[in-house]
């Protein structure tokens, strides 16, 4: 299977939003998107979006169903909420500022409001915020409530809304169905791999692949500022190519005010443009020129995937290969069997929470109940090879994590901080991370992992879930903002761990969805399979296109390619019965 080829199977595989709708592109040649894909995204406390039809004034219709078919068609923004200011009066629509915001909330609700005559009425619109749409399809997850006051007259014998505050606000279900999901690419810390800013655009755009580039030649969303970097500066725009009536031929982007780059980074500047339209589903290849000229005259018939396979953003990892049994310490997954792994690391009774290295030399172990105050677990590091070494001896020790950025050792110390070791061999180098920002969350930390990039870190404190982008600077790690996630699962979350970089796992204590998946974004919560599976989830990991849940009875794996019919949650072969945590990558 083609790099490319993953990209696409696994967002089908994890119902993602979908990526590009019915669409022919101004700058490629002659190239049209897929026409069937339909959102299948949903919350783990609401049912599957459906499309929209976009509604129109009906005639003789009451105010208040003129209100709600106003607000869905307020999810389509095209020509400026064209099909919503169809219900406004012609003075409320040359006033009306769309672009001042766009909230979405979970249900609009509607109640009139004042007097009503013959000919005026006045309703209030309150609802459930979950987040708000910004500039360049940014979408931040947020919580409050929205409260607006919508006046209507009479025009004609029609109801007709003739004064409404600026902004604009969508039901959920409704932005689900109007929008879709897709990530820009920009670049870590060091240059190496691709971070995934999800950005949101109309499902019924025909500029996706020119609104994508362009976005990535602005900024980043705010939260990723001073974290990655970006080979599209502020001065490069994006030029359509005329058609050359080629059926085949891919897609001709031409970059104005593209500086003089070098090899290296050209493969850089490369890999954002590749991999982004290749998410989107863009055909390729992609012929990339500056000026009406190729970038690179070795990739003049085009770039693939597979020419910058080494940022591929969603590489294979395979299926689980270790696992810790309580018993058994490191145990090594072969086929339908599991074996000790021998050695010092199968020595270890008692031991939990494992992370091996970014690249599988070395293992990060704690051995002993690290959430109890009283037991003095121990934060073993070692080479998978060879022998451990105790680093690290306290109490509440947990949720070790590498950073693929610095190589450093994250992990949970006492009193749920988070703390780093810089150099994984020194305990002296061990130090506090953030702590301004995990307070101003409150409570305690109980679980958290650093996501593939090393970019990004997820916590959870008091059962809720957050997520942090890391700057790196010349001294220590600082962590941004948290940013809460998946709201509408309460409490309730007990575990977390990465699905891919754009996405976190939870694991919880509710019966109703154990375990869900969460962009990181906080736009979708998406509950994962039910079936053959038990809260409370003590860890939750991915490695390839399964996913694994440590439920009361033992670890669990659940295939995110099989059918519908066929997904479920199968006991891992060879640890029948055995509660077992899982060992991955970071």
């Amino acid at each position: 299977m083609t790099a490319n080829r993953r990209v696409i199977t696994r967002r089908r595989a994890l119902s993602s939003a979908a990526l590009a709708m019915a669409a022919s592109l101004g700058l490629a040649g002659c190239v049209s998107l897929p026409s069937t894909s339909t959102p299948k995204v949903i919350d783990t406390f609401a049912p599957k979006a459906s499309g929209v039809q976009v509604p129109s004034p009906v005639p003789d219709q009451e105010p208040d169903l003129l209100v709600r078919d106003f607000v869905k068609a307020s999810s389509r923004p095209d020509q400026r909420h064209e099909a919503a200011r169809q219900f406004l009066t012609s003075q409320a629509s040359d006033k009306w500022d769309d672009s001042a915001s766009a909230a979405v909330v979970l249900r609009a609700d509607l109640s009139a409001s004042g007097r009503r005559t013959a000919d005026t009425a006045t309703y209030t619109l309150t609802g459930e915020k979950v987040g708000d749409l910004g500039a360049g399809g940014v979408f931040t997850s947020e919580e409050g409530e929205v409260n607006i006051e919508i006046e209507l007259v009479r025009v004609d014998g029609q109801w007709r809304i003739d004064s409404i505050p600026p902004g604009v606000v969508m039901e959920r279900a409704d932005f689900y169905s109007s929008y879709s999901m897709h990530n820009l690419y920009f670049l870590d810390p060091g240059r190496k791999q691709l971070v995934p800013d999800p950005r949101w655009l109309s499902a019924s755009s025909s500029e996706v692949a020119p609104s994508l580039l362009n976005m990535i030649a602005g900024d980043p969303r705010t939260s990723l500022r001073g974290t990655v970097s970006n080979r599209l500066g502020p001065s490069v725009s994006v030029r359509p190519s005329p058609t050359d009536g080629n059926q085949e031929s891919g897609t001709t982007v031409d970059f104005q005010g593209l500086q003089t780059m070098s090899s290296e980074e050209i493969e850089e500047f490369a890999a954002q443009v590749v991999w982004t339209l290749s998410d989107a589903e863009v055909p390729g290849p992609y012929r990339l020129e500056r000026d009406g000229a190729p970038i690179d005259e070795r990739h003049s018939g085009g770039w693939s995937v597979e020419d910058v396979e080494s940022f591929d953003p969603n590489p294979d990892g395979g299926q689980l290969e270790y696992v810790l049994t309580s018993a058994d310490g490191l145990v090594r997954l072969t086929g339908s069997a599991a074996q000790r792994f021998g050695g010092p690391w199968s020595g270890i009774a008692d031991s939990r929470y494992a992370r091996l290295s970014p690249d599988g030399k070395q293992l990060a172990l704690v051995a002993g109940d690290g959430a109890s105050s009283g037991s003095g677990a121990v934060l073993k590091i070692g080479p998978l090879d060879g022998s451990p070494a105790d680093i690290l001896r306290g109490p509440g020790i947990t949720s070790p994590s590498w950073s693929q950025v610095d190589n450093s050792l994250w992990f949970l110390g006492a009193d749920g901080k988070v703390s780093r070791l810089s150099d994984p061999s020194d305990p002296g180098s061990a130090g506090t991370v953030g702590q301004d920002a995990i307070d101003s969350v409150g409570g305690t930390v109980s679980d958290m992992a650093l996501d593939p990039t090393g970019t990004r870190l997820v916590f959870v404190a008091d059962g809720h879930a957050y997520i942090s982008v890391i700057r790196y600077g010349a001294n220590e790690p600082v962590l941004g903002a948290p940013l809460r996630v998946g709201q509408s699962l309460d409490n309730t979350i007990t575990s977390v761990g990465w699905l891919g970089r754009d996405s976190i796992l939870v694991g919880r204590s509710a019966v109703d969805a154990p375990v869900a998946r969460i962009t990181v974004d906080g736009a979708m919560t998406e509950s994962q399979s039910g079936r053959n599976i038990s809260a409370r989830i003590d860890a939750v990991a991915s490695s390839g296109s399964h996913i694994y849940a440590l439920d009361q009875r033992s670890l669990l794996e659940l295939d995110t390619e099989a059918d519908d019919a066929a997904r479920y949650w199968q006991e891992v072969p060879g640890l029948s019965g055995i509660r077992a945590f899982p060992v991955v990558h970071g």
